[in-house]
């Protein structure tokens, strides 16, 4: 018995069959990049940086720290290295410098109105630490000042001029004292890590291996 179907029906069936199949890969393939592209995660974009007045009160914020690092003073007949740590609590510090191995060096603990420093088995009091430098070691150190200068401020007790870069300070003028910031770190707030301060032929460098905030 002679069968009426077509001879090409079958190739027909096959081709119609391939060219659907393609078709539907085709429409998967364009859904599964729509679906892409759809639920695809966004970058996220940089934090945009913050303004020098934002920054400023960040760092009037950070009251209480511990800090540690170095401080190089050169003048133009000596130069000395030693140990840095200060501990801020609120309007209470101590400052400690002293050489390698804890020899020498100073320690000024204070608060307003009351501050002792003991330097090579003396003890000297007073009002503010300024003036026991001044009086009793001949020392010009504005240390009320270097208070706001280690974070990266201007003191608020006189006038200044300065430069920002990246909306921070990069250098600043005050009551006869150039403070250049060479280098921040990465915390929050950004704090300075490596500053100057210069006067005259005194030129003092502090590097700063740790902040904590307490």
């Amino acid at each position: 018995m002679r069968s009426n179907t077509h001879p090409y029906t079958s190739i027909y069936d096959y081709k119609s069959q391939a060219l659907m199949f393609k078709k539907l890969l085709v429409i998967i393939t364009c859904l599964t990049l729509a679906g892409c592209s759809i639920f695809k995660t966004q970058p996220t974009s940089p934090e945009a940086p913050i303004s020098w007045e934002q920054h400023q009160a960040l760092l009037k914020n950070y009251a209480s720290w511990e800090l540690s690092g170095k401080v190089g003073i050169r003048t133009s007949q000596d130069s000395q290295s030693a140990n840095l740590k200060w501990l801020q609590a609120q309007q209470s510090y101590q400052i400690d410098i002293h050489g390698p191995w804890g020899q020498g060096g100073a320690s000024i603990t204070g608060q307003p109105g009351n501050v002792t420093i003991q330097t090579d088995g003396k003890e000297f009091k007073g009002e503010n630490p300024e003036q026991i430098l001044r009086n009793q070691l001949g020392w010009e150190l504005p240390i009320s000042d270097i208070y706001w200068w280690i974070r990266g401020l201007p003191s608020p007790r006189m006038n200044f001029s300065q430069t920002l870069e990246n909306n921070r300070l990069k250098t600043l003028h005050q009551d006869g004292w150039n403070i250049n910031y060479l280098r921040y770190n990465s915390l929050s707030p950004v704090l300075p890590s490596k500053l100057t301060l210069s006067r005259q032929d005194l030129r003092i460098t502090v590097v700063i291996n740790s902040w904590i905030k307490r």
